[in-house]
């Protein structure tokens, strides 16, 4: 069995109505998906591939050992529900909301 893979009521695009009771208590997921956040994203769909915040979370709901519990399940994901995603990346990488990535790729 996958995650996501337990029978949970869900709403007419898939999501998780109901505040979700997230297994994994000392996770990422726990700490950042909020009832607020929750209310605010739930019922949203992502364009590319109708991903919604449910389908992300699901192995933080369904199982009580992971660490970060969170899988974006197509690029929209991490832009569309980054009121997640943003906090629990940068806590995850020990990195400050404002960190800029830069790249040098000059081998020599």
């Amino acid at each position: 069995m996958g995650c996501g893979s337990s029978q949970v009521a869900t709403g007419a695009n898939g999501s998780i109505s109901n505040f979700p009771n997230i297994q994994s208590t000392h996770s990422l997921v726990a700490k950042h998906v909020t009832k607020e956040k929750w209310d605010k994203l739930h019922e949203h769909t992502t364009a590319t591939s109708g991903f919604t915040l449910a389908k992300a979370i699901a192995c933080a709901v369904e199982f009580d050992n992971q660490h970060c519990g969170i899988y974006a399940g197509d690029w929209d994901s991490y832009k569309d529900f980054a009121d997640v995603f943003d906090p629990l990346i940068q806590e995850y990488h020990g990195i400050s909301a404002d960190a800029k990535h830069t790249s040098d790729m000059d081998f020599s």
